[in-house]
């Protein structure tokens, strides 16, 4: 029995040494980014680190004052091990955090002081809890996490349980126009006083009592639910626990891709599985519900869907190589889609002194009979009336349409530029609500705003098509009119800068710039863009992208941008150099790009910039 007993703390002994850090993260993390050389954040202080978003699992510890001038150096994380920071979403919970090495205990528990030691269920390991943060040591790996229960799931349980024991939904009222009127009128005290001080009757105070009982109806619908939440998250996290520490199971083991992605001897890796994002998106609950087969059936088109990357830090830039990988059906529409010529005339409307452009080839008639041809046969077994009607107008239409003449109105090529920002005079409609007279009044208000220049246009080989179009419209109203070289829509922006539209050498463009419209109506001429960028343009596959980061990062207003595109401008902020991005051309297994961020001057914090690019691409993977 003794020699048993030995045997087995040995075995169990050298399992914990051979583990690595990657060998922690959760089979349930779609998105992964698994820093290889941490020696690079040793000057980063763990104030700046719990500030990024990825990081919200040691939110808390920004409070207590623990993390205050010390850096990862001080914080007992081993800089021989991986770093490896996850995110995961499924139709159950949502989980986030990240697994590391650790060198110094007493230096770990200086930091994460409110941690507090509980009993682990699971052999060898040590478990701490703060809150909603979970932490697990085995051996010197640590396995930081929180798991959160997802709320719509949450609230079907709630209400099953609720409705179960007899009692009618409460947020029902609470969300009606009458009730929130009446809540808030018994809820203040003053309010109250006053009614009464004029001589509310008995009926008024019975309803009072009335209010006041559903008030109570709504504590106890949210103290159960609050109560399942934590049962839920505990549920969840014991079974990841039990999968990693007892069963062995983990994302690593889980994805051979993942496994051979982090062998990779570079500063960085990124692994993110669209397959499982977009099954596990909740925005598709609907779908799911009423065509669960046909939900399955097109799930199935993104089977080997994933993203992986290299990251790699020089003295003056930040090289990234992404790679999208496809299973055969997206495959195909994706190669289809991007096998498209690039169309030189594009290159005419893009200055030389631009301060950023892009260019996008697509070709969507080849796209489109690869996607008909995929997905119509996967449509027409679902047995709902609605989309078999739907399916036979798209087989009426591509009987009876013809698509090689109606797919010429857009060509194959697309660019946009940014040329910097105008100070331009707007005007805005202010509505006033007047209490008293219980009437709306109008006043015009003009200001002055910053407005970006941009240029966006495609290729088309059927000019007639736009121009008819505009020859309509302007029959309809007088603020769109023919110019000698352009068409101009009379305050089309903020209800007092003009939209401008060309139509020639084979292009349709849209511009804010008067410049542009007035001048160089049939290209810069001499003044286009030309050298290296045109080169990389025209050789590029589906993508080009280039942009000064300094004009464009700091002068883009920030109105303009949804909340997770303006996560990395603000990470971007301050940064003068460069971007760059490209693409291979798509096969049917995969797109390969290219993305180099140049800086001006060699950068003394190289973690720093490194941080700023995850944190961004984690809250668009969140996002997704």
């Amino acid at each position: 029995m003794k020699r048993f007993l030995i045997v087995s703390l040995i075995v169990n002994a050298s399992f914990a040494i051979a583990q690595k850090s990657e060998d922690y993260i959760p089979k349930e993390a779609v998105t992964v980014f698994s820093l290889n050389n941490i020696n690079i954040l040793q000057k980063v202080s763990m104030d700046e680190l719990v500030s990024y978003d990825f990081m919200t699992a040691l939110q808390s510890e920004l409070f207590d004052g623990s993390t205050e001038g010390k850096t990862l150096k001080d914080a007992g994380i081993d800089f021989n091990q991986k770093m490896n920071i996850f995110y995961g979403k499924n139709k159950d919970f949502e989980i986030s955090g990240f697994t590391f090495g650790i060198s110094n205990r007493e230096q770990l528990f200086t930091v994460f002081d409110d941690f507090d030691r509980k009993e682990s269920a699971i052999p060898n390991t040590e478990y701490y809890n703060n809150y909603f943060n979970h932490l697990m040591i085995r051996g010197d790996i640590g396995l930081l996490i929180r798991v959160d229960a997802d709320q719509e799931r949450l609230s079907e349980i709630t209400d099953s349980i609720w409705l179960e024991r007899g009692f009618e939904l409460p947020y029902i009222y609470e969300n009606s126009e009458f009730f929130d009127e009446e809540y808030e009128t018994y809820d203040n005290p003053l309010d109250q006083n006053e009614m009464n001080q004029e001589g509310n009757n008995a009926a008024d105070m019975e309803e009072e009592i009335v209010v006041s009982e559903e008030d109570e109806m709504i504590k106890n619908y949210y103290e159960l639910r609050d109560s399942l939440e934590t049962e839920l998250s505990l549920k969840y996290l014991y079974r990841i626990f039990y999968d990693i520490y007892d069963k062995g199971k983990n994302l690593k083991a889980a994805d051979a891709r993942l496994a051979e992605q982090l062998t990779h001897q570079t500063d960085g890796i990124f692994y993110l599985d669209n397959s499982r994002s977009v099954k596990n998106n909740n925005s598709l609950w609907y779908f799911q519900t009423m065509f669960p087969e046909l939900y399955r059936d097109l799930n199935s088109l993104y089977n080997g869907n994933v993203m992986l990357g290299d990251i790699f830090l020089r003295e003056n830039s930040v090289d990234m190589t992404l790679v999208a990988h496809y299973g055969d059906a997206l495959g195909t529409i994706y190669q289809n889609l991007n096998n498209s010529r690039f169309d030189k005339q594009v290159l005419k409307y893009i200055p030389k002194n631009n301060s950023g452009f892009f260019t996008y080839n697509i070709d969507l008639k080849e796209g489109y009979e690869n996607a008909y041809d995929i997905i119509i046969p996967i449509l027409s077994e679902e047995k709902s009336p609605r989309i078999s009607a739907n399916v036979l107008v798209l087989e009426l239409l591509n009987e009876f349409v013809d698509t090689d003449e109606l797919f010429k109105a857009y060509k194959g090529s697309m660019f946009g530029t940014f040329n910097g920002i105008k100070r331009v005079k707007t005007k805005r409609i202010e509505f006033n609500y007047d209490e008293n007279t219980f009437e709306y009044t109008e006043q015009e208000i003009e200001a002055e705003e910053d407005m970006p220049i941009f240029t966006i246009g495609f290729s088309t080989g059927k000019p007639e098509i736009p121009e008819k179009i505009l020859l309509h419209l302007s029959r309809l109203t007088s603020q769109f009119h023919v110019m000698d070289n352009y068409w101009v829509f009379e305050d089309a922006i903020l209800n007092s800068v003009p939209l401008y539209m060309i139509n020639k050498n084979g292009l349709f463009i849209f511009t804010n710039d008067e410049d542009l419209a007035k001048n160089y109506s049939n290209g810069y001429g001499k003044n286009r863009l030309k050298g290296k960028a045109a080169r990389m343009a025209r050789k590029s596959g589906s993508v080009y992208t280039y942009s000064n980061l300094g004009e464009v990062i700091d002068k883009i207003p920030e109105q303009l941008l949804y909340e997770q595109g303006m996560e990395f401008v603000r990470s971007m902020r301050g940064k003068k150099g460069e971007m760059e991005i490209s693409s291979s051309k798509t096969s049917k297994q995969k797109t390969t790009y290219d993305i180099q961020i140049r800086f001006d001057e060699t950068y003394t914090n190289g973690g720093k910039y490194l941080l700023d690019i995850i944190n961004s691409a984690y809250n668009l993977s969140k996002a997704n």
